[in-house]
C-alpha cells in the first residue's frame, strides 16, 4: 500500500521557428522613448534573446510620421528622438518592416496601435506608517480627482530617492476607478512600500514618488496575465493556462504563420512627491 516507483521523462521539445516579441511605450514625457524588437527562443535555450537589427521602425501620431533610428550602442533598440512626447487624445500607431524574424527569405511587417487616454492631475501625497501582514509597511496615499462618466484605468509605479522601486513588470501595480469613478479620493493608498525588503525600508527624510499613468483597460489585462504568468496561478480558484494577449499583429505577409508577442503602450503621466517625515 505504501510502495511507488518512479520514471525519468525525456521531453522531446521540438524547435520552432523564432516568433517576433516587440516591448515598446509611448509617454506624455518629453524624453527618449524606446521600442525593442527581440526573437522567441527555444523553450531549454540558456542564452540572451537574439535582437532583431536593421528593421525599419515608424511611428504615426495621426497627423506625422517619424522613422527611429536604430541605436548606434544596442542593436534591436529603436529610439525617438530626445524632444519628443505623446499627447493625450491621439492614437499612436507603430509600424515594423524590413524584418525576416522566421528566417525563410520573405520580409514581414507588423502594426500596433494605441490611443493616449488622459490621467488625473494628482492634487498631493503623503506616506504613513502602518503595521501590515505581520510588518512594517509603508502605505503611499494620494489626493486626486478621478474623472467622472468614462472608465480610467491606471498603471502605478513608485520611486524612493529618485530610484524606481517598481523596477520590474511583475512589481508594477494596476486598478481601475470601478469603486470610486467620478469621486475626489482623500488619502486613497495606491501603493505599499514593504519593511521586509531592504531597498524598501523608509527612513525620514526620505523623498517619495509617485507615478499614475493612465492606460488603457487592454493593457492593464496585459499587465495583469503577465503577473499571472511569473507570479503561477492559484491551483484551485485559477483558470485554464492561456497565451498572454499582444497588441502586436502581423501584417505582411498576408497569410504569415508567424505570431508576434509583447505589447506596444501608450499612456499619459502624473506625478506627485513628498518627503517622508518618519511617522
Amino acid at each position: 500500500m505504501f510502495t511507488a516507483c518512479t520514471t525519468d521523462i525525456t521531453l522531446n521539445l521540438k524547435g520552432t521557428a523564432p516568433e517576433l516579441v516587440v516591448d515598446g511605450v509611448i509617454t506624455t514625457d518629453t524624453t527618449v522613448h524606446i521600442i525593442q524588437l527581440k526573437k522567441t527562443a527555444g523553450y531549454f535555450s540558456n542564452q540572451a534573446a537574439e535582437m532583431v537589427s536593421g528593421a525599419t521602425v515608424t511611428l504615426n501620431d495621426g497627423l506625422k510620421t517619424i522613422t527611429l533610428p536604430e541605436s548606434d550602442s544596442y542593436k534591436g533598440v529603436y529610439q525617438t528622438p530626445a524632444d519628443y512626447y505623446g499627447v493625450a487624445g491621439r492614437t499612436y500607431t507603430l509600424t515594423i518592416d524590413n524584418v525576416d524574424v522566421n528566417g525563410d527569405g520573405i520580409k514581414e511587417e507588423y502594426m500596433a496601435s494605441c490611443p493616449i487616454k488622459a490621467v488625473a492631475h494628482i492634487d498631493s501625497v503623503d506616506v504613513k506608517k502602518e503595521w501590515l501582514f505581520q510588518t512594517n509597511m509603508w502605505a503611499v496615499k494620494a489626493w486626486l480627482q478621478d474623472p467622472p462618466v468614462e472608465n480610467n484605468y491606471y498603471l502605478i509605479k513608485t520611486y524612493r530617492n529618485d530610484r524606481l522601486v517598481t523596477d520590474s513588470i511583475q512589481k508594477w501595480g494596476v486598478t481601475n476607478d470601478e469603486f470610486f469613478n467620478g469621486k475626489y479620493l482623500v488619502g486613497e493608498t495606491f501603493s505599499y512600500f514593504s519593511g521586509t525588503e531592504k531597498s524598501e525600508k523608509l527612513k525620514s527624510g526620505d523623498i517619495i514618488e509617485l507615478q499614475l499613468c493612465g492606460i488603457t483597460k487592454d493593457y492593464m489585462e496585459f499587465i495583469q496575465e503577465v503577473q499571472t504568468e511569473f507570479w503561477g496561478r492559484n491551483p484551485l480558484f485559477g483558470g485554464q493556462p492561456a497565451n498572454i494577449r499582444t497588441n502586436i499583429k502581423q501584417i505582411l505577409p498576408v497569410n504569415g504563420t508567424n505570431n508576434p508577442h509583447g505589447y506596444f503602450a501608450a499612456y499619459s503621466m502624473t506625478r506627485g512627491k513628498t518627503v517622508y517625515d518618519g511617522q
